[in-house]
């Protein structure tokens, strides 16, 4: 079983990668719910000053691990039986999308960072902040209409995932993801040194590859008519 470590949260991947991830689960059409859903655990920030253990709370965090992916599926399963309705269920399944993704970025593409890091041990945090920012940028472009992107996101109403974040919570959070993407001074433009695009590329259609075959075998139907229900 895969399980891995997380340390105070840096190695995370942001929200980019999520919808790029939702945009190949879904055929280039995620419906809002699924893509907010597939940031919804992180908005665990909207809280202000929490602990590192609060902050692992909602993404499973056992022991400063990482569920392994047995888990995540068994509680996607869990909560996709709380409630009907499609909005519902692209929410939850978003929601357990971003953990496994999570998982799997820790354990590839920021361990090859950690391995690979050149600079000066306490510039870690400053390195990632910097060339994963510009991951956000580079996704944001690489996807076509960013309008479309974030009109679908505020069109979606979100969902309380007890006991884990409330809606008000999601909305919050995605409304603050949804400026800092707007405001174009936000991009470093830089060229990363670790997290290049064809890293990321290669990370976003595996782990996409990996969930499809996840959901497949839980027999988690997320298709009506061979796109995701929006």
């Amino acid at each position: 079983m895969i399980e891995g470590n997380i340390k105070g949260g840096i190695n995370l991947p942001w929200p980019m990668v999520h919808f790029a991830i939702s945009e190949n689960l879904s055929i280039n059409a995620p419906s809002p719910n699924f893509l907010l859903g597939s940031i919804a655990p992180d908005a665990i920030h909207m809280r202000g000053k929490v602990s590192r253990e609060e902050k692992g709370v909602t993404h499973l965090v056992h022991n400063d691990k990482l569920p392994a992916k047995e888990l995540i599926m068994e509680k996607c399963k869990e909560y996709l039986l709380k409630q009907a309705g499609p909005e519902w269920k692209d929410f939850v399944i978003g929601y357990f999308s971003h953990i496994y993704t999570d998982l799997r970025w820790t354990d590839t593409v920021y361990f090859d960072f950690e391995k690979n890091y050149r600079g000066e041990k306490n510039d870690i945090r400053k390195t990632y902040n910097l060339e994963v920012s510009q991951v956000e940028f580079d996704l944001l472009r690489s996807m076509g209409s960013t309008e479309k992107l974030f009109t679908k996101l505020l069109k979606a109403k979100g969902y309380t995932i007890n006991p884990y974040i409330t809606q008000l919570e999601v909305n919050q959070y995605r409304d603050n993801k949804v400026r800092w993407l707007q405001d174009l001074k936000n991009e470093p433009h830089i060229a990363p040194i670790y997290f290049k695009a064809e890293i990321i590329k290669i990370f976003v259609s595996e782990t996409s590859r990996e969930l499809k075959e996840l959901f497949k075998d839980q027999s988690i139907d997320y298709f009506e008519g061979g796109r995701n229900i929006s």
